[in-house]
């Protein structure tokens, strides 16, 4: 993958020689199709390099070829930089004339530096079908996460969800799955050129597992304080106890009182 890619939907084949090519980067034309909502979609993405300019761009075309084909549907300027990490983006509604069976193409274009200390021009895209929200059975779990902020929220888009995004690059939120996956590198040589990145799946497990582990690490951190809470308490009792054995005066006075009644 490039320094940002498609989590879900899938995107097309990567190619390192051809990533930097309009529309779409990639030697591939249109293999497979995912099947998008009408209603409340959202892509998942993954970023493994700092990278700027993030525009959205959709093509409700079968097999767009220039870039005069998309148009802007995530601006920018909305976005212009980006960590490392994951974003979420919400997917306006697409115009009344696509219907159910209507076939679109969604595009990444952004900037960096990730090949070299030149910012270069990248491009990515997912090709997708739409279908009617309620014949929509996936369950797309989106989630933010870079690594200048460690907020945490959830977004969803299904059957019985709807999506959201944030609103500012550095918002963080999180699940703890995701549906689709980015798309391999075509070769060996492809994989030689960025041996030192890490692929869509692994950034994924990466930021899960974080996830994951924080809020382990938070619950055994509530558990540990309600034992030593417990532990006061009955330690309180027992001293009491044994302060009113040891007292003498105590000790008789409560010897004394069932006589003293008679």
């Amino acid at each position: 993958m490039g320094p940002v890619a498609f989590l879900w939907p899938p995107d097309r084949a990567w190619g390192a020689a051809q990533d930097n090519t309009p529309p779409c980067g990639s030697q591939a034309g249109v293999t497979n199709r995912t099947e998008f909502p009408l209603t409340n979609g959202a892509v998942s993405l993954v970023i493994q390099d700092e990278s700027y300019n993030v525009n959205l761009a959709i093509a409700y075309i079968n097999d767009p070829t220039s870039n005069d084909e998309f148009e802007t549907i995530v601006s920018s300027s909305n976005y212009p930089e980006l960590d490392p990490g994951h974003e979420c983006y919400s997917v306006p509604n697409p115009p009344s004339s696509v219907v159910s069976g209507s076939n679109a193409t969604l595009q990444l274009k952004y900037v960096s530096d990730f090949d070299t200390d030149t910012n270069e021009t990248y491009y990515a895209c997912a090709d997708i079908t739409y279908v009617p929200l309620s014949e929509f059975t996936e369950d797309v779990l989106c989630f933010n996460v870079s690594t200048e902020d460690t907020e945490v929220t959830t977004s969803s888009v299904g059957a019985s969800g709807t999506a959201s995004s944030t609103s500012s690059s550095t918002a963080a939120s999180a699940t703890t799955t995701t549906t689709g996956t980015s798309s391999a590198n075509s070769n060996a040589s492809q994989k030689s050129r960025h041996n030192g990145g890490l692929s869509g799946g692994a950034i994924a497990g990466v930021v899960v597992g974080s996830v994951a582990g924080a809020a382990l690490l938070a619950l055994a951190a509530v558990y540990l304080w309600r034992y030593r809470q417990k532990k006061v308490q009955r330690d309180r009792v027992v001293a009491l106890r044994m302060g009113d054995w040891t007292n003498p005066a105590k000790r008789t006075a409560s010897q004394e009182t069932p006589s003293e009644a008679h």
